[in-house]
């Protein structure tokens, strides 16, 4: 089974003179556990916050005014800060590797030398970075240097993969020693998310991505994937290309042909191979939680959306069957339709109707992994699965979940057409709090009368 990102709800933080809150997705599945994003708001995001840096400096806004050099004051400014980091996505659109490098020192350098060798081989439509926050005091009065943490958003889009751009996290520590040294970036890590509880795992904003992880990152490219490997895998990732792309071609053409048209759908899937459970689970900020899955699909947010919050996904799988591909790229490619940012197993789209399309889309509407024997063996209690336990119980508990959500849009589609059914998937990704109206749309019953047919339905199968 394959499950999506596994993220607690979390709210950025952080001060300093360029700040945005991240929408932040939140725990849940979508694969054995579903994908879901937790509520968050975004702030204007502004190169501009002058009453900011006044309130840190306490100067009234004036400690720009005179030579740092003649009153011992170290201070890193707004234009030092921005300057850092447009030169370093003007460097990587120019493919200028020591500009790249420049503001590196020690084994920063030597971590962001690989990553930029890295970057080289992915297909990118468009690359930039942007300052989110700052966290840390700006100036130091009293003759010592200054440090501070930079978050910064590589923005980027996956030609063929990513509807829009989406963004990966990085937190630089930048130093400036005296005012006569110019400013350094002295470590590189993910741009954490803010915990629920103090002894949740660290999590990070699409931090590592392959390119950050592998030393020798390997890319095989089809027409609808990008596959993005460590050396290692590189040879078992090129023998599963083809019917990847196979797969990648009938789960769009099924979309395309019966699906609602006009609709933000991914048009291309990224994929990793990778076998070893704790590179797995530490790709995409998961936390290094090591679990059982045979795959996720991680959501890419967008930069500064509220609506449409994801423009994509990272899917990772341990083997590369197209059994567990197809679910989730199913995940991945309805990612981008999600409408509204969801707090951690409660609203959202159904976790029914997630999983219940990958499951529907990845075993052509029959039941190949032995749901319905889960499903014996757990009871059937005529009701579609709870939102807030779906994920809950054992391993059976989960598969007769899913194979309920299965069966559920099996009935709808068996009854009133594959369209009708795909349109009610599309809309509850988009509104989630309208599921009465929507099974009314797709089906001319209420949710109640519906539920009362797809259970019959359902015991009929069982016999």
């Amino acid at each position: 089974p394959a499950r999506a990102t596994p993220r607690h709800e979390r709210q950025g933080e952080g001060r300093g003179v360029m700040e945005e809150e991240i929408p932040q997705p939140a725990t849940a599945n979508r694969g054995l556990r579903a994908a879901v994003a937790a509520v968050a708001s975004i702030a204007v995001f502004a190169l501009v916050a002058v009453a900011v840096i006044a309130l840190q400096r306490g100067d009234g806004g004036k400690a720009d005014q005179g030579s740092p050099a003649d009153t011992g004051r170290v201070s890193l400014t707004k234009a030092d800060l921005a300057r850092l980091v447009a030169d370093h996505a003007s460097a990587l659109r120019a493919k200028d590797e020591s500009a790249f490098l420049a503001p590196f020192s020690g084994t920063a350098k030597d971590g962001q030398r690989r990553t930029y060798a890295n970057l080289q081989k992915v297909p990118f439509k468009e690359t930039g970075f942007e300052i989110r926050r700052t966290n840390g005091r700006l100036e130091n009065s009293f003759g010592g240097g200054v440090k501070v943490e930079l978050d910064v958003a590589f923005v980027h889009q996956l030609e063929g993969v990513d509807a829009t751009p989406v963004q990966e996290g990085y937190r630089w520590t930048v130093e400036q020693k005296s005012a006569k040294d110019r400013p350094v970036v002295t470590a590189v890590a993910g741009m954490p998310y803010t915990k629920l509880r103090p002894d949740d795992a660290d999590q990070f904003v699409a931090y590592p991505a392959p390119w950050d992880l592998y030393p020798d990152l390997r890319v095989t490219r089809t027409a609808h994937i990008v596959l993005m490997n460590s050396a290692e895998q590189d040879s078992a990732a090129r023998a599963a290309a083809p019917r990847l792309e196979q797969a990648a071609q009938n789960l769009l053409s099924t979309w395309r042909s019966k699906g609602p048209q006009g609709q933000p759908v991914a048009p291309g899937f990224a994929l990793t191979l990778e076998p070893d459970a704790t590179k797995f689970a530490t790709l995409y900020g998961q936390g290094g939680r090591a679990g059982g899955e045979a795959g996720i699909a991680v959501e890419m947010q967008r930069p500064h959306a509220l609506d449409r919050p994801f423009g994509g996904s990272r899917l990772l799988v341990k083997d590369p069957a197209v059994r567990v591909g197809t679910h989730e790229m199913t995940h991945a490619m309805l990612m981008p339709l999600t409408g509204k940012i969801q707090v951690t197993g409660l609203g959202g789209t159904q976790n029914w109707v997630i999983e219940g399309i990958a499951e529907y889309l990845a075993g052509g509407g029959l039941d190949d992994r032995g749901g319905l024997s889960a499903l014996r063996r757990t009871g059937f209690t005529g009701r579609l699965p709870e939102q807030l336990m779906f994920y809950g119980g054992n391993a059976t508990r989960q598969a007769a979940n899913y194979e309920l959500g299965r069966l559920a849009l099996k009935f709808m589609a068996d009854k009133y057409g594959e369209d009708k059914m795909f349109a009610f998937v599309a809309a509850q990704y988009a509104e989630p709090d309208s599921l009465d109206r929507q099974i009314k749309d797709a089906t001319g019953l209420d949710t109640a009368a519906f539920t009362s047919a797809w259970a019959d339905y359902v015991r009929s199968t069982l016999k």
